[in-house]
């Protein structure tokens, strides 16, 4: 008898205790993406990263297993269809899955392209990077209330973290005193918020090649020694840089990888895309 009572209390009292929400299943476009939603979740969960690796971002399309992982999430965080655009069609296919496109938020720092394009690679500020923890958190504990302070204390982590790598690469790259080109106008965000001086990208965005007239100025301002460094870019045939430095003083330096494709998503993505991108750059001032 006492053993039946028992039984009932321990019933009753599990069903006056609410059940923690489930987690809410997450799909990330890209790997520094998923490294700031995985660092907001913590041990709470882990996002699937869509952009295979070595991919191109611009010309996403997803496998059937992808779609199937799509469809299964309930949130999509992602910079937005200006980096993805394949992404956008996959995304309006699910209509029960919530998306966080963290460039199109109003407090986002936004540039533009030579071009006039939007730049969608807003990432390479770390600024924008501490304000989409936040976003990401808020996003997460509106699924998820039962975990709002986790994620709010995750992302106030992470925002600690960001900064302490910001004033880390500061300090470094207050020596690059060189001008440099890179294969695409991508950097834009980082050159700016580093102050560095950059005679831009070969290609003016994302939609179109170099041009000839780009070309030929860049050329001109090679061979009069205003360009010291040039850089190509993972996914792309450097064959463009190494023909406008052959001939010239211009140092050609390892492949920038804005994107983060050539890394392995985890965690950890963002600082190592931040850092690496330095320590590249830091070639043109530390040449032979």
């Amino acid at each position: 008898m006492h053993t039946f009572i028992r039984v009932l209390a321990l019933s009753a009292a599990a069903l006056a205790t609410p059940a923690l929400a489930d987690v809410p299943k997450v799909q990330t476009d890209i790997p520094p993406v998923a490294a700031l939603v995985m660092q907001v979740m913590g041990d709470l969960g882990t996002p699937g990263v869509l952009l295979d690796k070595g991919a191109d971002e611009h010309d996403l399309q997803l496998r059937p297993s992808q779609m199937r992982a799509l469809n299964d999430a309930q949130l999509l965080v992602w910079v937005g269809p200006a980096l993805t655009p394949g992404l956008e069609t996959a995304r309006q296919s699910s209509p029960n899955l919530q998306s966080l496109a963290l460039l199109d938020d109003p407090a986002t720092l936004r540039l533009a392209y030579l071009d006039g394009g939007t730049n969608p690679h807003a990432w390479l500020d770390p600024t924008n990077a501490s304000l989409w923890l936040n976003l990401i958190a808020q996003r997460l504990s509106a699924l998820d209330p039962d975990h709002a302070a986790t994620y709010a204390a995750n992302a106030a982590t992470a925002q600690t973290q960001i900064a302490v790598l910001d004033a880390d690469l500061s300090r470094q790259l207050a020596g690059l005193t060189q001008s440099f080109v890179t294969y695409h106008d991508a950097y834009g965000y980082f050159t700016t918020h580093y102050r560095l001086p950059t005679a831009g990208g070969l290609a003016a965005g994302d939609a179109a090649p170099p041009g000839a007239a780009r070309l030929s100025t860049l050329r001109a301002q090679a061979e009069k020694g205003q360009i010291t460094c040039a850089f190509p870019e993972a996914q792309h045939d450097p064959a463009l840089i190494t023909n406008l430095a052959e001939g010239t003083a211009v140092f050609v330096g390892p492949p920038l990888d804005p994107v983060g494709s050539t890394l392995d998503p985890d965690r950890n993505a963002y600082d190592k895309l931040m850092t690496n991108l330095t320590q590249s750059l830091l070639t043109c001032a530390n040449k032979p």
